[in-house]
């Protein structure tokens, strides 16, 4: 192992060990020698209806807690929170995490039995970012000069968020998000898996971006399809609501198409829109247009997504990217231009469809009641 790595690790094992009573070694855990046979799980409608909370801030004192509360309030009951590793930039083979703006592994817990007990499923999802990026640059770019020492740094986190999945009983963990440049990488990406499985035994996805979903080969050894919604969804015109929906039907059936080839069902990781006018056709450029906030067309675009896919039973879910996360985080519709819908327009549009699924939800629960009640044979007269 080289030595920069193993000081690396030495600081990261000595500051999480005792939070998660285990180390980190080469290999990060137990290996399987096969991929078990999965079965694809019927997934309930609606079943995920979640919002994704970056955890980009190591200090106790930041409010997670008020956030997971504001997430709980809208109707969601699923919260996916993010954790991130950094690297400096995509030539780069170490990986590592910044205690400062990551919080501890107890922290976690912490915030993930509050998400709990306010009636929230948890999915955890840990990110690579660039610290220092080159022009261009994104974790879709990684290529680093020696890919046999970047895969084990990353195995080896992504493991340490396994265990850490595992013991917080959370219902998805993300094996990764993004990485387009690894994707072709068919057999590192299987082994990690098995290695994942052995120490984690909720379901396993990945975030593949809007554009590259088709291109990874390894989604039978998961459970969910996970996928980004950062389509252009004007291609130039006015973005209208009805212009958007026309847009939507050509993504759906290709979507729904290749669906049925991987029989796994969809989970929508990634849907947003920044609070900008040109967030229709380029919602993965948060910098295009900083100084032209349009919250209706933000709002829009989230109205054209549900009509689009609520109720879709290929479609286990979607996790709103994302909330606010940071003490005196501007939301102000007419002066933040981020993707975070909290305090404008599209948070209602969120809310009502939340709400709207949940109460069709616990009507068909309490449907299905009523007919077992029904079902059961009478006790005959004496």
């Amino acid at each position: 192992m080289r030595r920069d790595k193993m000081l690396i690790l030495m600081v990261f094992v000595l500051a999480v060990a005792s939070a998660v009573g285990f180390q980190l070694v080469r290999g990060g855990g137990p290996q399987t020698d096969a991929v078990e046979e999965r079965t694809t799980r019927p997934s309930s409608v609606g079943e995920f209806r979640g919002i994704s909370l970056q955890l980009h801030d190591g200090r106790r004192e930041v409010p997670y807690e008020e956030y997971i509360d504001e997430i709980a309030r809208t109707g969601a009951n699923t919260i996916c929170l993010v954790v991130s590793a950094y690297q400096e930039n995509c030539a780069s083979t170490s990986i590592f995490i910044d205690l400062r703006k990551t919080p501890t592994d107890e922290r976690l817990k912490e915030l993930a039995a509050h998400a709990r007990a306010k009636g929230l499923r948890v999915v955890l999802m840990p990110i690579v970012l660039l610290e220092n990026p080159r022009e261009g640059e994104w974790r879709g770019k990684i290529a680093p000069t020696n890919w046999e020492d970047w895969w084990e740094d990353y195995q080896n986190y992504i493991l340490h968020y396994a265990w850490i999945a595992e013991n917080i009983q959370a219902e998805v963990f993300l094996v990764g998000s993004e990485l387009v440049s690894t994707e072709d990488q068919a057999d590192r990406w299987r082994g990690l898996i098995r290695s994942v499985r052995a120490a984690y035994k909720g379901r396993l996805s990945y975030s593949a971006n809007w554009d590259h979903y088709e291109q990874v080969s390894w989604w039978s050894d998961l459970d969910i399809v996970g996928m980004t919604t950062y389509h252009d969804l004007s291609g130039g015109e006015q973005p209208t609501l009805e212009v958007l929906m026309r847009k939507w039907e050509p993504i759906r059936k290709n979507i729904l198409d290749w669906q049925k080839k991987v029989n796994r069902p969809i989970l929508f990781t990634e849907v947003g829109w920044p609070n900008q006018a040109t967030c229709a056709q380029y919602p993965w450029d948060y910098y295009r247009s900083t100084d032209k906030p349009d919250s209706q067309a933000q709002a829009r675009c989230f109205e054209a997504f549900f009509r689009t896919w609520n109720n879709d039973a290929t479609v286990t879910g979607c996790l709103v990217w994302e909330w606010r996360s940071a003490p005196g985080q501007v939301v102000d519709p007419d002066k933040d231009t981020s993707y975070v819908p909290c305090g404008k327009p599209a948070e209602k549009v969120i809310s009502d469809y939340f709400k709207s699924a949940r109460t069709v939800q616990q009507a068909s629960a309490a449907g299905d009641k009523t007919a077992r009640t029904q079902d059961q044979p009478r006790r005959s007269e004496q």
